[in-house]
């Protein structure tokens, strides 16, 4: 067991409003737990991903943020879109996408919608039994399913909810990372937004970037662009990348 494992341990587990304290995004509240997301709290996460965000977002454009947990970096893509844009945040677990919306009220941030859905491989809605660990459905480890989450293709989704252009996709689905991007395949051949993706364990890189490539993005060498920098090289577990459309 390690260090930060046993604090989690005896951290709070009960969810409420809480002020972010440092980062790019002090000041705002955010509804989670010391146990579930205490980096969150602290302002001490995604800071590559939120800095990308800051140079790649624009008002009024429209992004997804596909496992969005409670929020944090669902906070700043509906800061930066701005009250004309959207952003769709898809967080299957229901517990969460409960307190996700809170965060969105308490923030002020209309434009922002909550999705209770998880996006998958090409289909209708449907049922699938995960592991639920603090608070995010967790496909990257085993272990027996602990709650049910909702399930449905981007693709299939998508006309019905807005049909419009997507400018940019986060993706931080703990292993269900080439299911969701086969659910979107023909909304990115089509529009190529822009995509920033977490990898994680047991999810087959090969797989991902041919149907990447076969889209029309570009994949040069085995690193695009690692949003840390001690990531160059290769596709590493719990680390971001960015995909970007082929240059004409």
């Amino acid at each position: 067991m390690t260090i930060k494992s046993s604090l989690r341990k005896l951290a709070p587990r009960s969810v409420r409003p809480h002020r972010i304290l440092g980062g790019p995004l002090r000041g705002r509240i955010i509804v989670t737990s010391y146990h579930d997301y205490p980096a969150a709290i602290l302002g001490r996460t995604e800071a590559a991903l939120l800095a990308w965000f800051k140079r790649t977002v624009h008002p009024g454009e429209t992004w997804l943020d596909v496992g969005a947990h409670y929020g944090y970096t669902a906070i700043a893509l509906a800061e930066l879109v701005g009250p004309n844009g959207h952003v769709f945040a898809f967080e299957p677990e229901l517990s969460t996408a409960g307190h996700l919306n809170r965060t969105r009220e308490l923030n002020h941030l209309p434009q922002l919608r909550v999705m209770a859905l998880a996006l998958g491989g090409p289909g209708d809605l449907r049922l699938a039994s995960v592991r639920v660990d603090r608070g995010m459905a967790n496909h990257s480890f085993g272990g027996e399913a602990s709650g049910d989450i909702f399930v449905v293709g981007f693709d299939e989704l998508w006309p019905k909810v807005s049909g419009g252009r997507i400018h940019g996709v986060k993706i931080d689905v703990q292993g269900m990372e080439l299911d969701v991007l086969t659910g979107m395949r023909e909304h990115l051949a089509k529009n190529l937004p822009h995509i920033a993706i977490e990898f994680h364990a047991g999810v087959e890189r090969r797989a991902v970037l041919d149907l990447l490539a076969q889209c029309g993005y570009r994949l040069p060498g085995m690193a695009v662009e690692p949003l840390e920098t001690e990531t160059e090289g290769a596709y590493h577990d719990d680390r971001s990348y960015v995909f970007e459309a082929l240059k004409p």
